[in-house]
């Protein structure tokens, strides 16, 4: 046994000696060969290190995604012209904080969908991968938002749900930096520093909001507790870097 991993054994064995009535609860990641480390709650795991994909699959089963999803100079972007589906983390999250960079090229659509699992249409039959998204869009370019750059369909909203405030979104060709907070039913979408939407889950509220979008076909909408991340292909052309999760 190291050294370091005997000292170790030795404080913990004379702590409640040393320290009587006091616990010696550690972290759940600490160990004689790790130390003294944070939770693993606070640790960042990445998404994306500007290398490859991983952490994530196609939408549609387990397989790698499309090459159409290009990583490009540390960057991930659809190949222009091309389509290449919605990509699912291979992991699902339930409370976490999830951080990315985004760049927009003019007129271009995309959105980060959370806590997204199966959900069947009530008229259709049919199941989809769905969950609350992040929305990203150009704002001052895309030719649906332009004449409401701040509503349910712009950058930063819970789509279709509520509409973002205070935001200030950096034009095409600049990076944004987002973040997502969900703990249990209430979620938080930030955008370069700023808490531009708030919202809790199954509230009257929430509930006639999804009564009045096209998610009112899906009864199980946004019902679930625990999910996987989502980015979507629109066919446009997003620039992403630097997508990390931390478990809360």
């Amino acid at each position: 046994m190291p050294a370091y991993a005997v000292v170790l054994s030795f404080v913990l064995a004379l702590w409640p000696v040393v320290f009587p009535g006091t616990s010696r609860v550690l972290p759940a990641d600490a160990s004689p060969s790790r130390g003294y480390l944070a939770p693993a709650a606070e640790k960042w795991e990445v998404l994306f290190d500007g290398k490859n994909l991983d952490q994530w699959r196609k939408a549609t089963d387990e397989s790698a995604p499309s090459e159409a999803w290009l990583v490009e100079k540390g960057t991930l972007v659809m190949k222009k012209g091309q389509r290449g589906g919605d990509i699912l983390t291979r992991q699902q999250y339930d409370n976490f904080e999830l951080e990315w960079e985004f760049n927009l090229t003019e007129a271009a659509n995309s959105g980060i969908k959370y806590q997204v699992s199966s959900i069947r249409n009530a008229k259709t039959n049919k199941d989809s991968p769905m969950g609350i998204e992040y929305q990203i869009i150009d704002d001052y370019n895309h030719p649906e938002i332009k004449p409401d750059p701040s509503g349910t369909s712009s950058t930063g909203a819970a789509y279709l749900l509520y509409a973002p405030q205070g935001k200030k979104l950096k034009p095409a060709g600049q990076w944004n930096k987002a973040r997502l907070v969900v703990r249990g039913k209430q979620a938080e979408h930030w955008l370069n520093g700023v808490k531009i939407t708030a919202y809790t889950r199954g509230t009257e509220e929430f509930k006639k909001k999804v009564a009045a979008t096209k998610f009112k076909d899906y009864p199980d909408y946004a019902l679930a507790d625990r999910g996987h991340i989502m980015l979507t292909d629109h066919g446009d052309q997003v620039y992403y870097r630097n997508i990390r999760i931390k478990r809360l």
